[in-house]
Formats: structure tokens, C-alpha cells, sequence
């Protein structure tokens, strides 16, 4: 069993890091090295070389419409972390989902089949009508669900037809070279029994939120016989937020949905999550450079050597 475990990129974190509108004044007897041509995209640089230089596999990427796009800042990394999985997130209603599939195909073709896709969650009907989208909340699963038959459709079809509620393609699909490389791995998002279901029938990896072990194998062991019915097997993946340090003292307190301690213990903790059968780890911490820096650095070799030695004691 292969283990896969990202970091995240949020772009709407930490704006001081960057932004020279932002930042916070220094003394009129420092000198502030910094220049005005210091950029947000030089801080997901250094975080995206942070994963990159320690022992992550990827990036994910959260979508944030207050903040840049999720998949440009995706495209401008690939070449800077040639190692490395880029997940973007993103909504549904990005627009034409033939399009859509069309730039995924010129990522993979870039970069040698290092994308996946995360749809990110539904906002509320307010929020999404800023940005024109008037779909009814009743209505959203069923045209994500569209958006990604249609994504496929065009990607591994010549002449492929769809008449569908928020999509129409006539004798459409993409022709070679274009459709020779593989559509991006699908990542849902979602915990009742509705979005449990869209994922059995089209993700290819189920992301959770933090909750107890408890409380994923129950939804886990929902999902998966979902995905039975539906012929198909859907991987389990988690998003944890975290914060480690060398010894149990040094771990500063954070909140309770933040997984904090030692570089053992918190290396621990995610073996637990490991052997409870999540086999892709999202994880995320502020700030996010150091932190990717020392999950990087210290937590993940004692990981993979905890998976290791279990993988090969079984």
C-alpha cells in the first residue's frame, strides 16, 4: 500500500508573509531589506521548495476566491518542484467543463501526468452569486457530477454528444495527442450520505476533514460500500491541520482540531490514521513554510518508517 502525503498551500493565509501593503512596519532605525518586488508568488515558492527539498509527494492548493487562482498558482509551480503532485482546488462552476478538461490535458502534457483535481466544497447561494453562479443549492451535486461526466467524456472520446442539465458538447473529444495522456485523478470532499455517494460513482479519492478515527471508519466503511455497489473502489484521505516540535514542551498550544506534539508523537498520530486505512495524508500548518520545513524534515521520515516497519510486519 502506498502511502501519498501533501502539504497545503493556502493563498489566502498569512498575508503580511508577502503583501508589501501588508506588512508590518519596522523601526525608522532598521533598515527593511525587503522590496516592493518581493511578491506573494515568492512565498508559495519557498513553501512549494520547502516540500519539495523534505519529503512530501505534493501540493494542494485551496481554493480561495478572495485570493489567487488555485490553478495558476498550481502552473506556475510545476516547473519549480518537478517532484512533486500539484492539487488545485476548485469549484464546479469554474466554467465550460470541456474547457476545463482541455487545460487539464495541456497540465499533464507539461508536466508528465502530475495533476489531480479536488472540487472544492459548495459555498452558500450568496457567496457563489458574487461570482455569477446561480445555480440552486438543490442543484449542485447533480451539475458537479455533469461537469466531471463531461470533463471525461470529452477527454476519452472522439464524437462525444452530451444534452445534459448545465452542459452541452456535440461531437466533441479531444484527438491524439491530446487524449494520450491520463484524465487527473478526481478528489471529492463531503460527509453526508449525498456527497458520499457522488464520490462512489466519481472520485477517485475521498477527502475527509478531521474528525475522530471513530467517526471516518464509519464514513469510510459508508463510502466504501457505495463504491462496491457502483463496481468501483475510492481511496480514503484526510486533511489535518498539525504543529511539531522536538520534544512535548516546545508544541505550542493550539486549537482542538490541530494535531499537536512531539515529532514522535505527532508521527504516531498519523500512523494511526495510516493503519485505519487513509492512504493519502493532507496536511497543513502556520506558518506554513517553517512548519512544511519540520513536518518535512522530521515528522515524515519517522512516518514512513513506522509504515514501513508495520508493511513489512504484516
Amino acid at each position: 500500500m502506498t502511502i501519498r502525503i501533501y502539504w497545503e498551500i493556502d493563498s489566502a493565509a498569512e498575508p503580511r508573509r508577502a503583501e508589501a501593503a501588508l506588512r508590518i512596519a519596522w523601526s525608522e532605525k532598521l533598515r527593511d531589506p525587503r522590496t516592493s518586488r518581493n511578491r506573494r508568488r515568492h512565498y508559495y515558492e519557498q513553501i512549494a521548495r520547502a516540500a519539495a527539498g523534505t519529503t512530501f509527494d505534493g501540493l494542494f492548493i485551496r481554493y480561495r476566491p478572495e485570493s489567487d487562482d488555485s490553478q495558476i498558482l498550481a502552473a506556475s509551480l510545476a516547473r519549480l518542484v518537478p517532484g512533486l503532485a500539484l492539487i488545485p482546488e476548485f469549484p464546479a462552476s469554474i466554467g465550460s467543463a470541456v474547457y476545463a478538461a482541455k487545460e487539464a490535458v495541456s497540465f499533464q502534457r507539461a508536466t508528465q501526468g502530475r495533476l489531480s483535481w479536488a472540487i472544492a466544497p459548495d459555498r452558500a447561494s450568496e457567496e457563489r452569486a458574487a461570482d455569477g453562479d446561480s445555480v440552486a443549492d438543490a442543484d449542485l451535486l447533480a451539475r458537479a457530477e455533469e461537469f466531471l461526466a463531461v470533463a471525461r467524456g470529452v477527454h476519452g472520446q472522439t464524437g462525444f454528444t452530451h444534452h445534459g442539465r448545465f452542459f452541452a458538447v456535440e461531437n466533441g473529444g479531444f484527438p491524439p495527442p491530446l487524449n494520450r495522456v491520463p484524465f487527473p485523478p478526481v478528489i471529492l470532499q463531503g460527509k453526508d450520505e449525498d456527497h458520499l455517494a457522488l464520490s462512489a460513482r466519481q472520485a477517485d479519492i475521498h477527502l475527509f476533514n478531521a474528525t475522530s478515527i471513530a467517526a471516518l471508519r464509519v464514513q469510510a466503511d459508508r463510502l466504501d460500500a457505495l463504491a462496491v455497489v457502483e463496481g468501483r473502489s475510492v481511496a480514503h484521505a484526510v486533511r489535518l491541520a498539525i504543529t511539531a516540535r522536538e520534544t512535548p514542551e516546545e508544541a505550542p498550544e493550539s486549537s482542538a482540531t490541530t494535531l499537536t506534539g512531539s515529532y514522535d508523537e505527532v508521527a504516531d498520530a498519523l500512523a494511526a490514521w495510516v493503519e485505519a486505512g487513509v492512504t493519502h495524508l493532507f496536511l497543513a500548518g502556520e506558518p506554513s513554510l517553517e512548519e512544511a520545513y519540520r513536518v518535512g524534515a522530521f515528522v515524515l521520515p519517522k512516518l514512513r518508517a513506522r509504515i514501513g516497519a508495520a508493511q513489512a510486519a504484516a
